[in-house]
C-alpha cells in the first residue's frame, strides 16, 4: 500500500546505496515532551524510526526519522535532526496475533486512541476481560469527521480490515461486534462522531447511560481513525509518527471552502510548508474547529505538526471577529437544534438547576445556532 506523500516542506535529494535508490530526506523536527516524563541523561544520541524517545503513562512519544536526537536547552521539546532514508511505501502483511502480541504491537506502535483524549491503546484494550461479555462497536465517523477514514479503510485497506475484525472475534470471543463500517453507512452530521452519543444512538439509551457503559467497560469504541492507525501498525508495520491534517479555508466573509485537502504528516515536522502552498490572502490560522472557540495565531507561527493536538487546520483570510454577547432574544433556536434535549437555554436564563447535565456531550451546536452571539458552551463548560 502506498500512503500519501508528504508536501514539499523539506528539502530532498537522491542518492544510490548498494545500487538502490532511496529517497532521503534533511531537516529538523521537534517534538514536545510530555508534561511529568521521566527524561533519560543519554541525549543526544542516534536513534532510528519508531525507537522510544519517552514512555510517559498517556503517551509514548516515537522517533518519527532515523537521524540525531538531542533535548532543547529548557528540556520541553525533542530535537531530531534526521540523516537517513526515508520509506515511500509499507506492503500489506497478514499477521496472526494473541491478545498478548496484539497487546505488544500496540505498545510498540505507540497506538493512541483517538476517540479518548490521555489513553494508550494497550492499556484501552486490557481494560476489558479477555473473556468478558461486551459490545464492540466500530464506528464509521471521527469525533468531526474532518476526513472521510471510513472509506480510506473500505478502499484502501480492505483485506487488513476484514483481518482485524476477525482478530477482535478471536481475541475477545464473548463480546458482540457491531460493524458500523460500511460501504452503505449514513452520511456524518455533527454530533455522530461523539462516542456516547453514538452509542446513545444505536443502543436507544440515555448520554448518562452510554457514559456509564464507556466508563464501565461494557462498551468498547472504536472510532475509524484509531482503526486506521490500528492497521497501519498491524498489519503495515507503519507505528503511530504520522497523522492526517485537514485544511480547511475561510473567506473574509466567514464562508468555508468545502474542498477537499489533507496531508499525512509526521510527528514533529515543520509546518512553514503551509506559506508556501496556500494564498497569501490566508494569515490567519486555527486549530480548532468551528464548534470550538477559536485560539487564533499568525500563520508564521504555527510551529511544529504535534500528532496528539493536531487534526485541522483553519486557514482564515482576517482575524475571526469576536462574538459579541447580546441579550437572548428566546428564540428558542439552542433548543431546537440541541441533538440530546439538555434544555441549553436555561444555563442563558441562569436556571442551571433546570439543565439536564447529564445529556450534555458539549457538542457546540448550541453555540453555533445563537443568533444572540451567546457563547453558551462556554457556560455549560462553567457547570460541568
Amino acid at each position: 500500500m502506498v500512503f500519501p506523500k508528504l508536501p514539499r516542506s523539506f528539502t530532498r535529494k537522491l542518492h544510490k546505496t548498494e545500487n538502490k535508490r532511496e529517497r532521503t530526506i534533511q531537516g529538523n523536527f521537534l517534538i514536545p515532551v510530555p508534561p511529568g516524563s521521566s527524561l533519560p541523561d543519554d541525549f543526544p544520541r542516534r536513534v532510528s524510526l519508531g525507537e522510544i524517545l519517552v514512555d510517559a503513562q498517556t503517551k509514548r512519544i516515537l522517533s518519527p526519522v532515523n537521524g540525531l536526537a538531542s533535548l532543547t536547552a529548557d528540556r520541553t521539546h525533542f530535537q531530531i535532526k534526521q540523516d537517513g532514508a526515508w520509506r515511500t511505501d509499507s506492503p500489506l502483511q497478514i499477521t496472526s496475533y494473541t491478545y498478548e502480541t496484539f497487546l505488544e504491537i500496540c505498545k510498540v506502535g505507540a497506538l493512541a486512541s483517538l476517540d479518548f483524549e490521555h489513553l494508550t491503546l494497550d492499556q484501552y484494550f486490557s481494560s476489558f476481560k479477555k473473556d468478558g461479555t461486551f459490545d464492540i462497536f466500530l464506528a464509521p465517523y471521527a469525533r468531526y469527521n474532518y476526513l472521510p477514514f471510513s472509506n480510506f479503510i473500505l478502499d484502501e485497506m480492505p483485506e487488513a480490515f476484514k483481518e482485524f475484525e476477525s482478530l477482535i472475534r478471536k481475541i475477545f470471543p464473548n463480546a458482540k461486534i457491531h460493524n458500523e463500517i460500511k460501504p452503505d453507512f449514513i452520511p456524518f452530521k455533527h454530533p455522530d462522531g461523539i462516542p456516547e452519543f453514538f452509542i446513545s444512538q444505536k443502543t436507544g439509551s440515555t448520554i448518562r447511560d452510554a457514559i456509564t457503559a464507556l466508563d464501565s467497560r461494557t462498551v468498547m469504541y472504536l472510532g475509524p481513525e484509531t482503526i486506521y492507525h490500528i492497521l497501519r501498525m498491524a498489519f503495515y508495520n507503519e507505528p503511530f509518527t504520522r497523522r492526517h491534517l485537514y485544511v480547511c479555508l475561510v473567506d473574509r466573509k466567514g464562508r468555508m471552502d468545502t474542498e477537499s485537502r489533507f496531508y499525512l504528516l509526521t510527528n514533529g515536522q515543520s509546518l512553514d510548508f503551509v506559506i508556501k502552498n496556500f494564498d497569501s490572502r490566508y494569515k490567519i490560522a486555527s486549530f480548532q474547529s468551528m464548534y470550538e472557540g477559536v485560539n487564533s495565531l499568525d500563520i508564521r507561527s504555527l510551529g511544529n505538526f504535534d500528532i496528539y493536538n493536531h487534526s485541522i487546520l483553519l486557514l482564515y483570510e482576517r482575524l475571526p471577529v469576536i462574538r459579541n454577547s447580546f441579550a437572548c432574544i428566546d428564540c428558542y433556536e439552542c433548543n431546537t437544534y440541541c441533538p440530546t434535549n439538555a434544555n441549553p437555554i436555561a444555563v442563558v436564563k441562569n436556571n442551571s438547576e433546570e439543565f439536564v447535565k447529564s445529556q450534555c456531550i458539549q457538542c457546540g451546536i448550541c453555540t453555533l445556532y445563537c443568533p444572540s452571539g451567546i457563547d453558551i458552551r462556554s457556560k455549560i463548560q462553567g457547570l460541568v
